[in-house]
């Protein structure tokens, strides 16, 4: 007998108007995605949903689920593991963060965390121009806040004794890239409707994720990029679901990074720095047709 497994991509905003946060829905059956639903909800309701998930559910979410390490010491310099810097967050008001953030990068700029530099298509979580990170960054770390003390189970954190839902720190572009298919210029520009057009036909044999019924969500997802980018977060969770070796994981050591000045000292630990800094889950396979797509 085939088992269901609960699957959500959500494509999060920090903005104050709380209006395009996007949540997709469905369930994993035998391989194959059935969406239920995939539509737009206010952050609370999310958090509601995500704390009321079962055990056996995956949720992708797309926002950065702590800041880089050099920041962390500035804003808590005891703090180990990202729930520290959760409930600090959640304290806060988002203007204490933001000049907490803006006295930091006028002396170091904006670092990004450890795991980012395996994907050249990230931005520091630091980063305020287009698009500003810092909103969904902060407002993400308060929603964790709740939701790890209510015993959602945050990779690359130990569980201890949580069995809740899994919650993976996701990023829709990073999928896609990963998938051979565009991964910039879809959400605006002239070439916008071609190119999500392209990702909505490409989607499930590139990712290798059969969805029964995409084409009932396709009037939606090239309307509204925030809902493709939803269904994008949805299949990497049903790629969790198959095979985790399929994503990069942090490495109990100092990895293997190309993007450094220098190389990485032995005495780094990938895994550790992760627990504190948040790690983005994205598969890494490569299928053996990719094409060239610059958006």
């Amino acid at each position: 007998m085939s088992s269901s497994i609960l699957v959500l991509g959500v494509d999060f905003s920090g903005a104050k108007a709380d209006k395009d946060t996007w949540v997709t829905q469905g369930f994993l059956d035998d391989g194959v995605l059935t969406i239920e639903s995939c539509q737009s909800m206010p952050r609370a309701q999310l958090t509601e949903l995500l704390g009321s998930l079962p055990g056996t559910a995956v949720a992708a979410l797309d926002f950065p689920f702590s800041v880089p390490t050099v920041f962390a010491r500035r804003w808590r310099p005891e703090a180990k593991t990202m729930p520290e810097l959760w409930e600090s967050a959640a304290a806060m008001e988002s203007e204490g963060f933001l000049s907490l953030r803006d006295e930091f990068v006028a002396e170091h700029g904006e670092p990004f965390r450890r795991g980012d530099l395996y994907f050249p298509e990230c931005y520091s979580c630091l980063h305020k121009a287009n698009p500003n990170m810092v909103p969904m960054t902060f407002r993400g770390m308060q929603m964790l806040d709740r939701l790890w003390r209510a015993g959602c189970r945050v990779p690359p954190l130990l569980d201890q004794g949580h069995t809740g839902p899994v919650l993976l720190e996701s990023m829709p572009g990073a999928a896609l890239r990963a998938f051979g298919l565009p991964f910039k210029g879809y959400k605006k520009g002239q070439l916008a409707a071609e190119l999500r057009s392209r990702i909505l036909d490409g989607l499930e044999i590139h990712s290798r994720v059969p969805i029964s019924n995409l084409a009932q969500f396709r009037d939606a997802c090239l309307a509204v990029h925030d809902c493709l980018d939803s269904v994008a977060a949805a299949v990497a969770a049903c790629l969790w679901v198959k095979d985790q070796n399929l994503f990069r994981l942090p490495q109990n050591g100092p990895g293997d990074d190309t993007r450094r000045a220098s190389a990485p000292s032995p005495d780094d630990n990938e895994l550790i720095t992760a627990r504190l800094e948040g790690w983005l889950y994205a598969p890494v396979f490569i299928p053996s047709f990719i094409p060239s797509f610059i958006g």
